[in-house]
């Protein structure tokens, strides 16, 4: 039998499939049905869930980007729905408070799998087209395919992001991901034990959410370059200006009552991180969120270089890496 596992399997009825190291007992689950979400990463042998996983299907599909670690495109907000880019308006449902769009276009819809492999990691690779999906042309009028590489090997889960313009127009992108870590990771733990860092020198200002185009020097409570314990903290927050190691940024999440830490790494395509803690300082998670552009990117009045803001031309290839590691 290989070591490494990739299968079809169901959750909670819908099409997934699951990836399986079975030397180091570790396990992954994609969710193919319902935006390639990573729903799970566990240690069944240690008692160890990393990412937050529903229970039972109404509450998966009530909010599909709640749990797991779900996929936006394009990430956060858009301001009232709407932007221009090169002449061309896009427009957007309106999600959120009534004026803006949030969290994209390809989290709740059904991806396919492209390809499974076993030889040295637990691997599948899972695509979205547009030209399948009126719902995103209605918003992004180009012919485009996302694909996106998982690949488990020991307590390590690499990522690999691809999104291709078929097109022959200019196409702006954006893309961000947005896992929810168990807060505590043992039972044993608790929230007071648990700490996160970014390496972020400056934050962007907001205003309901949304970026005012100025960066502040990060500071206080807000400053996340060392350690910070999670019961100081309650964050809606955008980093940037970020510390690249060996061509990444590392954010950092540590349980020390379980005497766990998760580094989460995202190579230099994406330029901000944005920390979310919840609604109340009970919540048992927190998010952290790798994104390409800022929120509402296209509508400030910024350089692409400074906001992120991609442009990918007919017949072009973005490519992005990211990994997720216990220790």
């Amino acid at each position: 039998m290989s070591r490494f596992q990739v299968d079809n399997c169901k959750f909670h009825g819908l099409e997934a499939i699951s990836l399986k190291d079975t030397k180091s007992g570790w396990e992954g689950m994609v969710v193919t049905e319902v935006g390639s979400n990573l729903i799970s990463l566990t240690s069944p042998n240690q008692g160890l869930d990393v990412l937050r996983t529903p229970d039972h299907l109404d509450a998966f599909m009530a909010k599909a980007t709640g749990w797991g670690f779900p996929v936006l495109m394009p990430p956060n907000r858009i301001s009232n729905g709407r932007f221009t880019f090169d002449g061309r308006e896009y427009v957007f449902e309106i999600n959120e408070a009534g004026k803006n769009h949030i969290h994209g276009l390809v989290h709740s819809l059904p991806w396919r799998v492209m390809a499974t492999n076993t030889d040295h990691s637990a691997s599948v690779t899972t695509a979205i087209r547009s030209d399948d999906h009126p719902s995103i042309k209605r918003s992004y009028p180009h012919s485009f395919e996302l694909r996106m590489t998982f690949s488990l090997q020991e307590a390590r889960i690499d990522i690999t992001v691809e999104a291709e313009n078929f097109g022959s127009e200019a196409m702006p992108f954006g893309i961000g991901f947005h896992p929810y870590f168990n807060v505590p990771l043992s039972p044993d733990s608790s929230k007071g034990q648990c700490t996160v860092r970014i390496p972020a020198r400056q934050m962007w200002e907001l205003e309901e959410c949304l970026p005012t185009g100025r960066r502040l020097p990060v500071s206080g409570k807000r400053d996340l370059s060392r350690p910070t314990t999670l019961t100081t903290i309650m964050l809606d927050d955008v980093y940037t200006d970020l510390a690249f190691t060996d061509g990444a940024s590392i954010a950092e999440y540590k349980d020390n009552g379980a005497g766990l830490t998760v580094r989460y790494g995202a190579t230099q395509e994406f330029k901000h991180w944005v920390v979310w803690t919840g609604k109340s300082p009970q919540d048992p998670f927190v998010c952290l969120e790798p994104y390409t552009w800022v929120t509402n990117a296209p509508n400030l009045s910024l350089p692409p270089e400074e906001t992120g803001l991609i442009v990918l031309q007919g017949g072009e290839t973005f490519t992005s890496r990211m990994w997720l590691e216990i220790d």
